[in-house]
């Protein structure tokens, strides 16, 4: 089996780590960060010819190319991103810009199953660990 496809299926939020420092980076407003910092964000991840299709209830659904061409992609407040990524091994890996801040966002499994999602904006570093439902 293809390492990334181990990410496939739904997963569920649990612990954060600095995600307010994040969206403040990002000009995401005080009530809108309070939100998130409460909820436990779902997703469905899936892959088809090369793409990894992630959708959950509030966003809708967003089809990433892994082949490192460039797409439009979305971020938290649906910023947009232009970006490029690609699967090294089973780690996903998106690299961007919004607006003029450089961002990071790196999709893998943890040593205990879990799916880690990493964001770096200008230096700035928030992990969301996901738990298979």
């Amino acid at each position: 089996m293809a390492e990334h496809l181990k990410l496939a299926g739904e997963w569920e939020g649990g612990s954060v780590t600095n995600l307010d420092e994040i969206l403040k980076i990002l000009g995401v407003c005080f009530m809108v960060r309070k939100v998130a910092a409460s909820i436990k964000p779902t997703q469905t991840i899936s892959f088809a010819d090369n793409k990894m299709t992630v959708s959950n209830p509030k966003r809708g659904e967003e089809t990433i190319p892994l082949d490192g061409s460039q797409f439009e992609g979305r971020i938290m407040d649906k910023k947009t991103v232009g970006s490029t990524t690609v699967d090294d091994a089973g780690v996903i890996t998106m690299r961007g810009k919004v607006g003029d801040m450089d961002l990071l966002t790196v999709r893998k499994l943890n040593e205990n199953g879990q799916m880690e999602f990493t964001m770096i904006v200008d230096g700035v570093e928030s992990v969301r660990i996901f738990n298979r439902k």
